[in-house]
């Protein structure tokens, strides 16, 4: 099965001063849970498979400024669930999306760590509560 990039063409985030956007990567005392999609602040996030988005939430318990949206698959993909980290303008809980719509917007990320960070969107994939290796889809 393959899904569309939430960020059309722009790729995946590579590395940079901060690491790696790659499934994995070190994060010092962990591991990369997801894929790290480069977007610019403000451009736009699609829907990567038909889904509804089932919360809202934020990625850091000690700052509030970023958020989340959590998404559903449905139809086919109804056992698929993913986090776009670090998004702004969020729908509303409840809201259908078909395949490659725009969902939201990025958020500015390196505004948190530096300028030197490349702006991404986090991309978590889990399949019937399993977290996946999201590059195989894309």
């Amino acid at each position: 099965m393959r899904f569309s990039a939430i960020n059309f063409k722009q790729g995946l985030r590579g590395c940079d001063p901060w690491g790696c956007g790659n499934f994995g990567a070190s994060r010092g005392g962990h591991t990369h849970k997801g894929i790290d999609f480069s977007i610019p602040e403000g451009g736009a996030v699609y829907a990567p498979f038909p889904c509804k988005v089932i919360r809202h939430g934020w990625p850091y318990a000690n700052d509030s400024r970023y958020r989340l949206i959590e998404i559903q698959g449905v139809g086919g993909y109804s056992q698929y669930t993913a986090k776009l980290m670090y998004v702004k303008d969020l729908p509303a809980v409840g809201s259908v999306f078909h395949e490659k719509q725009k969902m939201c917007v990025a958020d500015n990320i390196s505004q948190k760590y530096d300028s030197r960070m490349t702006n991404h969107v986090h991309f978590e994939l889990y399949q019937n509560g399993q977290l996946l290796n999201p590059e195989i889809f894309f």
